[in-house]
């Protein structure tokens, strides 16, 4: 898996210039590309863009190329705009001809101009240094992504630990819970004094009820203790959880890209453990969701970076 964040420059002479092109890279959710380059290199421009995209997926991408000095041009004098400025005099002063001294010559506006050269001929030259820089960036973003990886892995095993131990915590939790709610449901309910509830127990026993009969009279009278205690019932989450950890191991153990899939298991993931805080109801185990929620925020902060 690569990372987002990478660096690359390559330098390179053109025509006793020195040109440096340079390549950095930043994670982003898609991938955008900006180019920095003298308006001499414009037409450049599509050509580069096109080579960037070919070879990324994501991330937000910079690069420009900067000289030392400005790029050679040269420099003629446009006699075609002396013509015509002699030709509007003649017409203003109503003459055949007008000639201006060649003094005058360098107080007309545009009369010196700089041509800039056709760098094209160099197009060659500036793709190769270009793919050079984005080598070297790709490289860096191969290393970065491999140490990335080795953290996302340690924090995911710190998280199947700590749910091995919430696991454990919640078992003996469901055990001490389904104690009491059959205490409740059962014997509160045969040792009820009522009246109304003595004579359903005498009916009870005189009609021999079976089972199907008494647990539909259990149903009626204690309805919201036994809905309660379904619904409380944390066991999808737990292993919706574990589900999840293992999925985001099988990613990080892999080598393609899929930063996004990652993001959404730790989206899936962050859901599970705030029900599971919220159904458990338990101290020690809220503390270990505590724990779970910041590890799953470290993992997202690091998962950001790949790409």
């Amino acid at each position: 898996m690569e990372s987002m964040t990478g660096f690359g420059e390559s330098r390179f002479t053109v025509e006793g210039v020195q040109v440096v092109c340079s390549a950095r890279s930043v994670n982003s959710r898609f991938l955008e590309v900006e180019l920095f380059f003298p308006s001499e290199l414009a037409w450049f421009r599509s050509s580069a863009e096109e080579i960037i995209r070919k070879r990324f997926m994501r991330g937000h991408i910079e690069v420009t190329l900067s000289t030392s000095q400005p790029l050679p041009a040269d420099t003629i004098f446009n006699t075609d705009l002396v013509l015509q400025y002699e030709r509007f005099l003649a017409q203003q002063l109503k003459r055949k001809k007008v000639t201006l001294d060649h003094r005058e010559y360098l107080q007309i506006p545009g009369f010196v101009e700089r041509r800039v050269k056709d760098w094209r001929v160099y197009q060659n030259k500036f793709e190769f240094h270009l793919m050079r820089a984005l080598i070297k960036m790709h490289r860096s973003r191969q290393l970065e992504g491999r140490r990335t990886t080795r953290a996302c892995l340690t924090h995911v095993r710190y998280l199947t630990r700590i749910l091995r131990r919430v696991k454990i915590l919640y078992t003996n939790l469901s055990k001490k819970k389904a104690a009491a709610i059959r205490h409740k449901i059962y014997y509160d309910w045969v040792d009820n004094s009522t009246e109304s509830a003595k004579s359903e127990r005498s009916k009870l026993a005189n009609e021999r009820k079976n089972t199907m009969q008494i647990a539909q009279a259990l149903w009626q009278t204690r309805k919201e203790e036994i809905l309660r205690a379904i619904q409380s019932d944390a066991t999808e989450e737990l292993s919706r959880i574990a589900m999840h950890l293992t999925r985001m191991l099988e990613i990080f153990r892999k080598h393609e890209s899929a930063g996004r899939e990652a993001e959404f298991f730790l989206q899936e993931l962050q859901r599970e453990i705030n029900t599971l805080s919220a159904k458990a109801q338990d101290g020690e185990i809220n503390t270990l969701t505590v724990l779970m929620k910041t590890e799953v925020e470290k993992l997202r902060e690091q998962v950001r970076n790949l790409e």
